[in-house]
């Protein structure tokens, strides 16, 4: 193994000369598929944005294998973001000659071999493929931070040997977590709530205490994002377009819209503003949701709603927090609703519903999220879930707020108001 590669590899690999590594703060316990796909023998794909915590994840799953000290050389760690590693990123035998390599100079019965960031790899669908079928003792796990990995060559190349996770930003209760707060009074959770929201909940921010590092480091989030995996992977020329149409899009965050109107206003085609937008959902910045039909050409022809992976991306980058809160409370409700892996449509008829959720070819759920409820929005907040639950026949809805709390009847259906942050913890 030349000698660069294997200096690099020793760094990234610190278990194999029995030091200690970073295994940050536990997060397993929330992601339990993780720890049941490692007895598998498919390849495991970690998917999710960048910053979510997925390199932290491989760290507790390699603790997590509690392998005897004469073991350790069956961990494989490579991170394909080293520059090492992406200067050789087009080599159709860079991959498999680590492997291989490492595999002859250690002679271990089974091997955990982790890739972290693998879409910086131009073959690595036909590396893994080759290795997997002609190699039983190897356990794969990937990182990616683009759902398009899905899309191309791994479901041809790779039917049938992979499973998935998506990894988010933290849960309302991983937060409390990572602040140290095991048993926090209700006063502390909307305290914290308030933070969460308006910081959102990337692990490293989380941490920070300093409001201004935090907002700092929201935007090199951001601009990590579309420009490792909008931007450059995709070759576009016109740098100045993509970002109006980021800005745009996350300015109106929950708003209906089509690419034609989003062309007209930035003066764009549309064709221009749907590739775009395709970038950025696979690169898990933007999730986009359709307005429920049972006709699926009619729900393709209806305006779209998007919103953004994480409420501190917003404030960092748009509007006023406070000018704001209800499209801020409605942009945390869905993420958490995706990352409870529902599937998601809004309602409108002559009203509007923000959220619908079907299960078994059904809506099972209509949520209405407002700041609170007042003389000035309460009929159209009502009318709106009470429309869409009619609609699909539901006995029960919620309205999702900031701190109101309250059981209200109408035509012998229940309509729960709750505050955002204790839903969150259910």
């Amino acid at each position: 193994m030349e000698q660069l590669i294997e200096d690099v590899l020793e760094k990234q690999n610190p278990w194999w000369f029995g030091k200690s590594y970073n295994r940050g703060i536990p997060r397993l316990h929330y992601y339990p598929r993780l720890s049941k796909y490692m007895s598998t023998e498919e390849i495991l794909l970690i998917l999710g944005a960048r910053r979510t915590g997925k390199s932290t994840l491989i760290y507790q799953l390699i603790s997590s294998l509690e392998l005897p000290e004469n073991e350790a050389m069956s961990v494989l760690y490579i991170n394909l973001d080293e520059p090492v590693f992406q200067s050789r990123s087009e080599s159709a035998v860079l991959l498999s000659g680590i492997i291989e390599d490492h595999i002859a100079a250690t002679k271990k019965e089974r091997y955990y071999i982790f890739l972290d960031e693998i879409q910086n790899f131009k073959y690595w669908t036909q590396t893994l493929k080759t290795l997997y079928d002609t190699d039983k003792r190897l356990k794969f796990v990937l990182t990616g931070s683009t759902s398009s990995l899905l899309k191309k060559n791994t479901i041809t190349r790779l039917s049938g040997r992979y499973l998935t996770v998506t990894v988010f930003p933290l849960t309302f209760k991983e937060h409390l977590d990572f602040k140290g707060l095991k048993k926090p009074t209700s006063t502390e959770k909307k305290m914290e709530f308030e933070e969460y929201l308006r910081h959102g909940s990337f692990p490293r921010i989380s941490l920070e205490e300093d409001n201004t590092i935090k907002e700092e480091l929201l935007k090199n989030y951001y601009e990590t994002i579309y420009l490792k995996d909008i931007i450059f992977p995709h070759k576009l020329r016109n740098n100045r377009d993509v970002i109006n149409l980021l800005y745009f899009i996350i300015s109106n965050v929950g708003k209906p819209f089509s690419y034609n109107i989003i062309a007209n206003v930035l003066e764009i085609s549309a064709d221009t503003v749907k590739e775009y937008l395709s970038y950025a959902e696979d690169s898990y910045l933007l999730y986009s949701i359709n307005k429920f039909d049972f006709s699926l050409r009619k729900q393709l022809a209806n305006p779209k709603k998007i919103y953004c992976l994480d409420t501190g991306l917003i404030n960092a980058v748009s509007f006023k927090f406070s000018e704001n809160y209800g499209r801020l409370l409605e942009n945390l409700v869905f993420i958490e609703l995706i990352r409870r892996q529902s599937e998601v449509y809004y309602h409108k008829g002559s009203y509007e519903c923000d959220f619908l959720i079907k299960a078994d070819n059904k809506i099972t759920n209509a949520i209405q999220v407002t700041k609170e409820l007042n003389p000035d929005n309460k009929k159209r907040e009502l009318e709106g879930l009470r429309e869409a639950m009619k609609a699909y026949d539901l006995e029960e809805g919620f309205i999702l707020t900031k701190d109101t709390e309250e059981l209200i009847e109408m035509d012998g259906r229940k309509i729960f108001v709750r505050p955002v942050w204790k839903w969150l913890l259910e």
